[in-house]
């Protein structure tokens, strides 16, 4: 497959996910916004604090097997090595059953702590221990991978367009029935649990059509040996997963605990106009991940980098247009929205919004370098990124209040993304000449 062929395939695939994901985020955004008047802000952050709690379990226990999936899925898929696949999809999906067991586990047994942390009423938390389950369907990483290796990506719009009106149409319920904050995390828990449940059961039906039933086994030696560097990349895809977590869901619940649940609804409120905008190009840099990694393997590394370069111009006309047509109404859309309480927050809108633009710039950076076998620098570049983002947002936040979030993003995402494009550039120069000398060698 050509370059062409990938980039048509990918614009196709990104059209279909970033158009899905904008029309359902506004979804959810709006009922965020008939909590936020129906129930005040307080309510708002309790249930967000709830959700952010099981988040940060659900994405330690994700351990990023679906990445594994993809990684080296792909190359059995070109080899015809059906037997191997089928061992790769049992390690995944046995690794998701031990990792998300010790999260609930974990979550269940720290929610006393949580509770007095965080201000959850009673209610909340009697029913904390019941939305653990959660994680379960949250996790879903195999299922997510298995999607993506064979193209079903309609799938993975449905599962959240189908979470947003399942979420919205329970809110609406529990307002008209008058219910709790309680049952407004019910709606939550309903979303989550079918959208998650029909994409599991649409992997299952995928692997019997293919005759894929997965071979479940945990020998670390058998497994390395079959996937060279598979037990590498998983550690470092994990820990490099814990970056976007500890940046979002655990700065959520530092908010809730030192400014209380109000300030913790407005950060994220905020935080979803700016996911609204840059969330989807986390679901594009996977769609990329297989063709990397064909290219990775065949040594074409300067096919490599002119893909990565269509990706960043793509990305900067939608940052240039996008950006500057957003910026403009941005005030209009607060007050509309959430408002004009909320626009003595506009500053916070206005720098989540600018990270989340250079974010989109450098999209497909992190899986370029996965893809080429650089993990641990990405997971270099990604500490370095956290400790700018720790610095600002610990240093700043009893000074100038939530502002201080959004200065810390923006100097993650130009961390992120300026050690990414600077090291990667070198990178592939260093490999690409040494392509060309072998292929002049006589």
């Amino acid at each position: 497959m050509s370059n062409k062929d990938i980039h048509r395939r990918f614009l196709h695939n990104a059209g279909l996910i970033v158009g899905s994901r904008v029309v359902f985020g506004l979804l959810n955004l709006g009922t965020n916004v008939i909590i936020l008047r129906a129930y005040g802000a307080a309510d708002l952050g309790m249930v967000m604090l709830l959700i952010a709690y099981v988040r940060v379990f659900a994405e330690v226990a994700k351990f990023e097997s679906w990445q594994a999936v993809l990684r080296f899925g792909v190359i059995a898929q070109e080899r015809g090595e059906e037997n191997n696949l089928r061992r790769l999809i049992g390690l995944a999906l046995s690794i998701d059953v031990i990792t998300m067991f010790l999260a609930i586990v974990a979550a269940v047994l720290l929610i006393p702590q949580a509770a007095d942390w965080f201000g959850w009423n009673a209610q909340v938390t009697e029913f904390a221990p019941w939305f653990m389950i959660l994680i379960i369907f949250l996790t879903n990483a195999t299922p997510n991978g298995v999607m993506r290796l064979f193209e079903r990506v309609e799938i993975l719009a449905l599962q959240h367009g189908l979470n947003a009106v399942i979420r919205l149409v329970a809110v609406l319920i529990a307002m008209m029935l008058g219910g709790t904050v309680v049952h407004l995390a019910m709606a939550w828990f309903a979303g989550f649990v079918i959208s998650g449940a029909m994409t599991m059961a649409v992997c299952a039906y995928e692997l019997i059509k293919r005759d894929l039933r997965p071979k479940f086994s945990l020998n670390l030696r058998k497994t390395g040996a079959l996937f060279p560097g598979i037990w590498h990349f998983l550690v470092m895809s994990n820990l490099i997963g814990i970056g976007p977590l500890a940046v979002n869901h655990l700065t959520t619940l530092f908010v809730g605990a030192q400014l209380g649940a109000a300030q913790a609804a407005v950060l994220q409120l905020a935080r979803q106009l700016s996911t609204g905008i840059s969330g989807p190009t986390r679901l594009l840099g996977p769609l990329l991940l297989p063709d990397f990694s064909r290219l990775s393997g065949r040594g074409d590394w300067a096919g490599l980098r002119t893909l990565v370069v269509q990706q960043i111009k793509v990305a900067a006309i939608f940052v240039v247009v996008g950006g500057g047509i957003l910026f403009a109404v941005l005030p209009i859309v607060v007050e509309l929205a959430f408002g004009a309480d909320l626009l003595a927050h506009i500053w916070l809108f206005r720098l989540l919004i600018m990270a989340a633009l250079i974010n989109i710039l450098g999209f497909a950076l992190h899986h370029a370098m996965f893809s080429a076998n650089k993990g641990g620098t990405a997971l270099l570049i990604q500490i370095a990124a956290m400790t700018v983002y720790t610095i600002i947002m610990l240093g700043g936040l009893w000074v100038i209040g939530l502002n201080a979030v959004g200065f810390g993003m923006i100097g993650f995402a130009l961390t992120s993304r300026g050690l990414s494009v600077w090291i990667g550039r070198g990178l592939l120069k260093k490999r690409i000449k040494r392509s060309k000398l072998r292929e002049d060698a006589p």
